[in-house]
């Protein structure tokens, strides 16, 4: 009789990101932190080199280091992290993994020619020419985007869509990367209360069709194109009601466009949801929106909505469509045009757009995208970069 074994233990784990989940992260934070507590929770040994403005006060189950703060210039902190890089490197083994290039890059000559892990969350560069970033801005982004992913043994994308971009432009070799979608706590993603139970906990309206949006204000989310999609939608629903959950450079822009269109009653921009709401506002909508116009690589946000139980509606941008067309292919928008947008919600709002139930979906991101079911496939890319 064949006896099991157990995978082998990873050297200690390095994740090194830009910020921090308690200090106003966003997707990337919330993903990164994800990784970190599933695999702490399977027993290995973890520690997270991150960024933050303030204290590192959250009772975690791993190791947090605080190398630097945002606030801080890009070379002082660099230069932080080279010295605990240094520093760490005259110690036991570990396995270096970086979340972010503009981070990463600096750290490829201390762990050798491919011997890390790249976790690629999106082309930097070009997400910041989609913002207007000027050329040699971009043009220096990518050179270090390049250094970081070809110093990488392997490189995990979230999306065939992404696996594409990292071999288009930056020649990654296919055999080195490695497609693993992103993944949440669905046990904790679920605040565990009704939908007019949430919206009383929040003091959200309880007699309104309502819809969320939660994204970082920035062009490509196209956040100002759901905005411009709202006349047609209130013309026929006057007391719909979209609420936008998050911060950025375009707030102020935004808000005036609401004031232009005659939607200060329409719509409200909460700016950014605290961690511990976050569940309760998805909740508490009837479905939400992802109106990407550009370089969607997995769009977290679709199924910790999904994980509460609400629904959620994308453009045909980047990987939004791999991620939720098992579960409904009306939850795809036909392309990423405000016309679009509001003929989605309206029909959305008719129920004549079929949208699974609060228990499909639910089901949905418990089967495929549970920390559970993903935590164990990142463990096996990270052990073929050790072997």
């Amino acid at each position: 009789m064949e006896r099991s074994t157990s995978p082998p233990k990873l050297p200690e784990m390095i994740h090194l990101g830009l910020g921090w989940i308690g200090d106003h992260g966003g997707g990337l934070e919330r993903y990164q932190h994800g990784v970190c507590s599933a695999h702490a929770k399977a027993g290995e040994a973890v520690t997270a080199w991150v960024q933050s403005r303030t204290p590192i006060t959250s009772d975690v189950n791993y190791n947090v280091v605080a190398f630097a703060s945002q606030d801080q210039p890009r070379r002082q902190k660099l230069a932080n992290l080279s010295k605990l890089a240094a520093e760490r490197h005259e110690g036991e083994p570990y396995l270096m993994i970086s979340h972010h290039a503009s981070v990463g890059a600096s750290l490829a000559q201390c762990t050798g020619p491919k011997t890390g892990i790249v976790h690629f969350h999106g082309p930097w560069a070009d997400e910041a020419s989609v913002e207007g970033a000027p050329w040699w801005k971009t043009s220096i982004q990518r050179r270090t985007e390049r250094r970081s992913y070809q110093s990488a043994s392997r490189v995990i994308t979230l999306s065939k869509f992404f696996k594409d971009i990292a071999i288009e432009k930056y020649d990654v070799e296919p055999d080195r990367i490695r497609v693993v979608p992103g993944g949440i706590d669905a046990n904790n993603a679920d605040s565990g209360v009704s939908r007019l139970h949430a919206r009383a906990l929040l003091n959200w309206p309880t007699d309104r069709p309502i819809a969320l949006t939660v994204r970082r204000l920035v062009r490509r989310v196209g956040v100002d194109i759901l905005i411009e999609a709202l006349p047609a939608v209130v013309s026929k629903h006057p007391d719909f009601l979209l609420m936008v959950g998050g911060s950025g450079p375009m707030k102020q822009q935004l808000q005036q466009r609401v004031a232009d269109l005659g939607l200060n009653d329409n719509v409200q921009l909460l700016g950014f949801i605290p961690e511990e709401e976050l569940s309760l506002s998805y909740c508490a909508a009837d479905f939400s929106i992802v109106p990407t116009q550009e370089l969607e690589g997995f769009g977290l946000v679709v199924i910790e909505s999904m994980a509460t139980g609400t629904p959620t509606l994308v453009t045909p941008v980047g990987s939004l469509p791999e991620v939720v067309n098992d579960l409904g292919k009306d939850l795809i928008l036909e392309d990423k045009s405000s016309i679009a947008i509001s003929q989605g919600i309206i029909q959305a709002l008719a129920g004549d757009r079929r949208l699974p139930s609060d228990q499909q979906c639910k089901d949905f991101v418990r089967e495929h995208f549970d920390w559970s079911v993903i935590s164990p496939k990142l463990l096996d890319v990270y052990r073929e970069a050790v072997r």
